[in-house]
């Protein structure tokens, strides 16, 4: 693979094997009508702002989609409403393309989820930060090779390299970084991968935001230059 010579160094790798949209637990999924607009309207508000910077979408060549957002439910203790798997390459979601996950087990790495869609790949990170934090509200998962190489580079909150996405070791890392009820960190063996996470959607969102304002694009270039 030829690197362009103008690409800072820190961004000069080959690219790791995506393998995003591959869902590595075993999802227990009880088909009930979707989640609703009160419970998705925050999120899809957010989603569609992230998809125009391009922080959530498909990559082409492999159409694996990336990025899932979610929000806490009032009950059960710990479930939350998320965007379906395989959904990312759509700029507007329906009530249909979420769900509810109701309960994740880590020691058995499984989730219970209800709604019209299967969860998304990476719902045991989500559990697992809202269980290490009540005040947790709304944790966003996006990806974006630039800024995912610069926050690395700053040695941002990170989990390691060696820890594979949508697993146990992934939650368990993710929780472990959690101190307070909102920030964000970059995902290091999960190419591209950040998440954000605060006490409600527009905390989130906005720390996305000022992040991709502070070390994204320039230029206006691709989706971003629409906004």
């Amino acid at each position: 693979m030829l690197l362009n010579p103008e690409t800072p160094p820190f961004l000069q790798k080959a690219p790791h094997v995506i393998d995003d949209g591959v869902t590595k637990f075993k999802v227990t999924l009880k088909f009930s009508t979707a989640p609703s607009t009160a419970e998705v309207v925050g999120l899809e508000k957010w989603r569609a702002i992230l998809w125009r910077l391009g922080l959530i979408g498909e990559y082409p060549n492999e159409k694996i989609g990336y990025g899932n957002l979610s929000q806490r439910l009032t009950a059960p203790k710990n479930a939350f409403v998320i965007t379906g798997t395989q959904t990312g390459e759509r700029p507007h979601l329906k009530r249909e393309h979420y769900t509810r996950v109701l309960a994740c087990d880590l020691t058995r790495n499984s989730v219970e989820a209800q709604g019209p869609i299967a969860p998304s790949s990476e719902s045991l990170t989500h559990f697992a930060i809202y269980e290490s934090q009540p005040q947790i509200q709304a944790v966003f998962h996006v990806h974006h090779p630039e800024l995912w190489a610069r926050l690395i580079e700053e040695n941002a909150p990170a989990i390691p390299e060696g820890v594979p996405y949508g697993t146990r070791e992934m939650a368990e890392a993710a929780a472990r970084i959690i101190q307070s009820d909102e920030g964000l960190f970059v995902m290091k063996g999960h190419q591209d991968g950040i998440i954000a996470y605060g006490p409600t959607p527009e905390v989130a969102g906005k720390a996305l935001l000022r992040l991709y304002r502070r070390l994204g694009p320039r230029g206006g270039e691709g989706p971003a230059g629409q906004l």
